[in-house]
C-alpha cells in the first residue's frame, strides 16, 4: 500500500526580492501540475512491517533509532496493540480510519501523557 500511495510535495511559490519588483499570482491549479509527488513508503526512516508483535517492533524501531519510547506516537486500528504501553509509547486507537481530527486527538492524547511523565521525573 505505501508503495502506491502518492505524498503530494507542494510546490514553490515564487517570492519577491525587493520591495519593488511585483507581484505575483499563481494558480494554485497550475502549481499542482508541477508539483511531484514522493511514494508514502520513501518518506520513513525506519520501517517495521511484517506480522508479529508490535512490542518487538518499536523496541527494533528504538534500537535503530535511539528515538525514545516517550516520543512515539502509534496509530491502531486493533485494541489488543495497545500493549505497546508498557514500553512508554502513547497509542491511540482509530476505529473508522484516520481522519484530520483523529490525528489531532491523537496528539492531544501524546501531549497529556508526556506532560505527566516530565511532571513525575520533576521536570515541567
Amino acid at each position: 500500500m505505501l508503495k502506491l500511495l502518492k505524498v503530494p510535495r507542494h510546490a514553490s511559490l515564487p517570492s519577491s526580492t525587493s520591495a519593488s519588483a511585483s507581484t505575483s499570482v499563481v494558480d494554485p491549479s497550475a502549481a499542482a501540475k508541477t508539483a511531484s509527488s514522493d511514494r508514502a513508503l520513501d518518506l520513513f526512516d525506519y520501517l517495521e512491517i511484517y506480522p508479529g508483535s508490535k512490542t518487538t517492533h518499536f523496541e527494533r524501531i528504538h534500537e535503530k533509532s535511539r528515538v525514545e519510547y516517550e516520543e512515539m506516537l502509534f496509530f491502531d486500528d486493533e485494541s489488543r496493540n495497545r500493549n505497546v504501553e508498557v514500553l512508554g509509547v502513547v497509542m491511540w486507537l482509530v476505529r473508522d480510519g484516520v481522519s484530520r481530527e483523529e490525528i489531532d486527538r491523537g496528539v492531544e492524547s501524546w501531549r497529556r501523557m508526556n506532560k505527566k511523565v516530565r511532571n513525575s521525573n520533576g521536570v515541567v
